[in-house]
């Protein structure tokens, strides 16, 4: 069977998946993942927005992290920053030809003077309140500060974007970002950190160059990207083409990728259609049965929709969690997911003792019906 990645498209529903350890079907073993902070609710990627994905009680907080003119790793989803800043309004004569506003062309002094803005419409313009973007350092200050005052652990998931660009221009954003970790105590003996890419290449130099230089032990995510997007590109015949994830979907493919990650992540367009169809039957059990783990970089933007295939937010968790098989989905909507499972194992006790006991009221179990399979013809190999 074919699996070429053309359904999911560049820029389209960027909620991403993640497939743990095998363990039972139970909402106990889930996690949630706050992308980009509780971005659903106070736009992304500022200290409130990290601070309330902490109150809600997420289980781990995802930072994408890129690069400035001059070296600082800042917490912010692009590369470019017109979608969600008034860069256009404080440096209107800065794009580049292709009309973008890089993070590459300015220092963090200039990154500091711009306001985040809400497109998706949550925030009308005089409600919005003033964010400003964080750097890593700034981040895991006041995360290691709540973990003192709330008396909790934190555990975190940063995603190092789009190395490509880094090292065209000779520069190591990697090092950089392992080097700010454990200044912050975040070695990996605790498991409090993952570390997710998109880029096969710049894993395997982490994996196996940087953290044993560094004595560190950090689990490593490979994130899976359409086989037309841009979060890894790669130079064939003096042009950079999209990196073709394609050979990660076989057995033998797994096997290999698991000789430098301990899981991967994708989008939930690979796992099911338009119709509820599961498009990779047997993907998510190669992997456990692999033992891998695997936390991910599912990312939420403005004019994205549920699933067509459900009726609402509960519905689409319950499909993906337990008819697929995740074990964790990153989202910006984490309060919601996080009540989800807190509801869902009330729920199935009520059900198995309906047969004695009158249910009550609200406690009827979530259910949806198993998909459809589609025809195999086998895995690849």
């Amino acid at each position: 069977m074919q699996r070429h990645l053309s359904f999911l498209q560049p820029g389209g529903l960027c909620l991403l998946l993640l497939i743990f350890s095998a363990g039972p079907l139970s909402a106990a073993t889930k996690v949630v993942i706050a992308s980009a902070g509780a971005s659903g609710y106070l736009m992304e990627h500022n200290l409130p927005s990290v601070a309330l994905a902490v109150a809600m009680e997420a289980d781990l907080i995802k930072q994408d992290l890129v690069l400035t003119k001059d070296n600082e790793v800042i917490v912010f989803r692009n590369p470019t920053l017109e979608r969600v800043t008034n860069i256009g309004e404080l440096f209107p004569d800065r794009a580049r030809e292709d009309g973008r506003y890089h993070v590459l062309d300015f220092t963090l002094a200039e990154i500091r003077q711009l306001s985040l803005h809400d497109p998706s419409g949550n925030f009308p313009p005089e409600l919005q309140p003033r964010l400003t973007i964080p750097t890593l350092r700034e981040e895991l200050a006041m995360i290691r500060g709540l973990e003192k005052t709330l008396k909790k652990s934190i555990r975190i998931a940063p995603e190092i974007k789009q190395p490509w660009l880094y090292r065209q221009e000779g520069r190591d954003i990697s090092r950089l970002v392992l080097t700010i970790l454990q200044e912050y105590g975040y070695n990996g003996q605790e498991d409090k950190v993952i570390l997710l890419s998109f880029d096969p290449e710049e894993l395997q130099r982490i994996g196996q160059k940087l953290l044993p230089e560094m004595g560190m032990a950090i689990k490593l995510i490979q994130l899976i990207d359409s086989n037309e997007g841009t979060e890894t590109m790669v130079e064939e015949w003096g042009a950079l083409v999209s990196y073709n994830y394609e050979w990660m979907f076989s057995k033998s493919g797994l096997r290999s990728l698991k000789r430098y990650a301990d899981g991967i992540g994708l989008h939930k367009s690979m796992l099911a259609d338009n119709r509820g169809m599961l498009l990779l039957p047997g993907f998510i059990d190669n992997i456990h049965q692999l033992g891998m783990l695997a936390y991910t970089l599912p990312e939420e933007q403005e004019g994205q929709s549920m699933a067509p295939f459900v009726n609402s937010s509960n519905e689409e968790l319950d499909f993906f969690y337990f008819t697929v098989g995740v074990d964790g989905i990153m989202t910006g909507f984490c309060g919601e997911a996080v009540r989800f499972l807190k509801d869902r194992p009330q729920k199935v006790d009520s059900a198995t003792e309906e047969n004695t006991t009158p249910a009550a009221a609200g406690s009827v179990p979530l259910q949806l019906p198993p998909p459809p399979q589609p025809p195999t013809s086998g895995d690849k190999e």
